[in-house]
């Protein structure tokens, strides 16, 4: 079998048009980026981080990237850092547990820390089953989220690399 030239190129060809068939099929069938319409609401990515404890949050939809961090955790109050690379033009979030729904908004108006860096200040910190909503606008677009606050707490024996 191994003596017969047309065996030996086949098997050595069979997996380089695996490859190219597998890149090929999905340059034709899959889904283009679009440019983010004014006025109009697109889904935010949650990333792994914010399922864990991790102290920090990354949410993404195409290019649009924002990372959320706690800065002050105490019984009193929550501050959270909002970073992005794109200006934000105003940001909703609000903590739901239990029904209950608490609002914190950053407006224009209102003083940041930098162009693509905001802060925002709950009035307490809620229990680890609650969640994060959050609402950006975006050169007139909304991206939301709902997240786990588990991200809030995280946790000084976790080796990081």
């Amino acid at each position: 079998m191994w003596k017969n030239k047309h065996v030996v190129i086949a098997m050595l060809v069979t997996p380089v048009l695996a490859v190219l068939a597998w890149f090929g099929v999905d340059s034709m069938v899959a889904e283009r980026a679009q440019v983010a319409k004014p006025g109009e609401t697109y889904p935010l990515v949650v990333r792994s981080n914010c399922r864990y404890d991790s102290g920090a949050c990354d949410l993404a939809n195409s290019e649009l990237k924002l990372t959320l961090r706690p800065v002050d955790l105490s019984p009193q109050q929550t501050i959270l850092s909002l970073e992005s690379k794109f200006a934000i033009e105003r940001a909703t979030f609000s903590l739901v547990y239990g029904g209950d729904e608490v609002l914190g908004t950053i407006a224009p108006g209102d003083p940041l820390d930098t162009g693509a860096q905001m802060t925002i200040m709950f009035p307490a910190f809620a229990e680890p089953a609650a969640t994060l909503r959050v609402a950006v606008t975006v050169q007139q677009s909304i991206f939301f989220a709902e997240v786990p606050v588990v991200f809030l707490r995280p946790d000084p024996n976790r080796p990081t690399r």
